[in-house]
């Protein structure tokens, strides 16, 4: 069914991406499940695979991914196109049986790549359950399409059947993007749990601001929803814009700043592709980077009366865009300095987590006939190794695996400290912890400073009497998951004041308007 003519006729039923995650989760939940007796509460034969169908660049390999790790889930990718029938079935191979007292050479085959991946991710990680991931499987060649449909019915490759507690999911493009894409017929799509999934900016804004998207491209996009997604396939030409090209670029945006390269449009256009769009954001990253570097956004926040001054009168002169451009800075460093927190907090856990690890690992038995420094080598050895492992298997994000692996480097370096006259494990766990806790504890402070830069930023909107920057503001806070988190934790009474002053004038202006218009109409 093509998606366009899916999309008119059941519009009620097209999901975001995070609508799709959400079911994605409660789906694995629920096919995973056992009853007291230990047998899944929904029988294999009765788990349809989930297949997810939606426009390219949309994020369904990578919520798929993220519903695998929210679910602590095992999780095995193959890209379907790059596969043919032998690689997903397996080689024949001769073997001699016996019927009927005659022997006779039977064909068998050895156990498919596809499958094989799944029993060797069960293996390295202990998981027992898991997600089969098959990308653009309604592009598989036409030899191999038979053996697809047979596994998305009966969960197996020839012989082979997909361990209970592996669900098998899937993702593909519609017709109009792919001209290499199959069509299912109703038979096999009657067997699926089909999701159909477009585009949404809002759903992404708020996976962008968890992500650390380059601030430029996040509030132009605030700015600009409409520039989120376009794609164009006339004869002549073939743009887009896509949630995977912006998400790119703020990579490349990132590093580029970070080595001091110039960014032209040239830089932009092969990211986004239609050219109104490329054009446009070119004009505002360049506006961005000149405010970023001519407004004293960092002497405001260090309290400098000259650079709070100087926001101040920018912000009473600036035109409503102008404003926009001013504020996304001041939330830019309010979003860099909550991630920074978010991050020493995360470390911080990890590290609860890792000593109590190491607690137990010093107390097993034998431990006390080695040595501290002998047993702390032996133990790092096997935390990096299962982190390896986490990450391969996609049990760990990029952010969990770079923190854990921070931790496990900053544990090395500490059990070189240790006093040459410790020996005993747990004299070398209660040094440890108090080195630790030396190192640390000074970073606790920082959430204070944070609410007050978010209040010294709200103080001078407000001064400003700038409604468009102060409500720009306001609702930012709100759709952004850091900030608003942090405010429901660090309750602020400027952010109070700011929205009933703002709610109160705002309706004392519409009031102002009507009775304008009534005497206006007045004969």
């Amino acid at each position: 069914m093509a998606f366009e003519f899916f999309r008119r006729k059941y519009r009620e039923k097209i999901m975001n991406i995070k609508e799709a995650k959400k079911e994605i989760v409660q789906t694995i939940e629920a096919y995973t499940s056992k009853t007291p007796r230990g047998e899944y509460s929904i029988p294999t034969v009765h788990q349809r695979p989930l297949l997810l169908i939606g426009p390219p660049g949309i994020g369904k390999t990578a919520v798929m991914a993220q519903a695998a790790r929210e679910c602590q889930a095992g999780f095995v990718s193959y890209t379907m196109t790059h596969h043919t029938r032998q690689s997903a079935i397996g080689l024949p191979f001769i073997r001699e049986q016996s019927f009927g007292g005659k022997s006779y050479s039977v064909t068998e085959y050895t156990m498919s790549e596809i499958i094989a991946s799944v029993y060797r991710c069960m293996e390295e990680t202990g998981c027992r359950k898991g997600l089969l991931f098959l990308d653009e499987i309604n592009c598989v060649s036409e030899t191999l399409a038979p053996a697809i449909l047979q596994f998305l019915q009966n969960k197996t490759f020839g012989p082979h059947r997909l361990p209970q507690g592996w669900v098998i999911t899937a993702a593909g493009n519609p017709p109009e993007y792919n001209k290499s894409v199959r069509e299912f017929d109703l038979a096999t799509l009657d067997r699926l749990k089909v999701l159909y999934v477009e585009a949404d900016f809002p759903a992404w804004e708020e996976y962008a601001a968890l992500a650390g998207i380059h601030s430029a491209v996040l509030s132009y996009l605030r700015l600009h929803p409409d520039s989120f997604y376009q794609i164009s396939q006339s004869s002549s030409q073939k743009a887009y814009a896509t949630a995977r090209g912006w998400e790119d670029l703020s990579y490349l945006l990132l590093e580029y700043e970070a080595l001091g390269y110039a960014v032209t449009e040239q830089v932009i256009f092969p990211y986004i592709s239609v050219e109104e769009i490329s054009h446009d954001f070119f004009a505002y990253y360049q506006l961005f980077r000149k405010w970023d570097g001519a407004l004293p956004v960092s002497g405001f926040f260090m309290k400098e009366p000259e650079a709070r001054n100087s926001l101040l009168e920018k912000l009473q002169k600036s035109s409503p865009e102008e404003a926009m451009y001013l504020v996304q800075l001041l939330l830019s460093r309010l979003r860099h300095d909550l991630r920074e927190e978010s991050q020493k907090h995360s470390r911080r856990t990890l590290y609860r987590e890792m000593f109590e690890k190491l607690e137990r690992f010093l107390s097993q038995d034998g431990a006390a006939q080695k040595s501290a420094f002998a047993l702390m080598e032996e133990f790092l050895q096997k935390e990096r190794e299962v982190l390896e492992i986490r990450f391969t298997h996609n049990l760990s994000d990029s952010r969990e695996y770079s923190d854990t692996k921070g931790v496990l480097l900053q544990l090395s370096k500490l059990r070189y400290q240790l006093s040459p006259q410790v020996y005993q494990p747990e004299e070398a766990l209660s040094e440890l912890k108090t080195l630790w806790k030396n190192t640390l504890d000074p970073e606790r402070e920082e959430t204070s400073a944070v609410t007050q830069k978010l209040e010294a930023s709200l103080e001078l909107l407000e001064e400003s009497e700038n409604d468009t920057a102060l409500s720009f503001f306001l609702s930012s806070l709100l759709s952004d998951p850091n900030l608003a988190e942090h405010l429901a934790l660090h309750p602020s009474s400027a952010y109070e004041k700011a929205c009933r002053r703002f709610q109160y004038t705002r309706r004392e202006k519409e009031l102002k308007e009507k009775l304008s218009s009534l005497f206006t109409d007045t004969p």
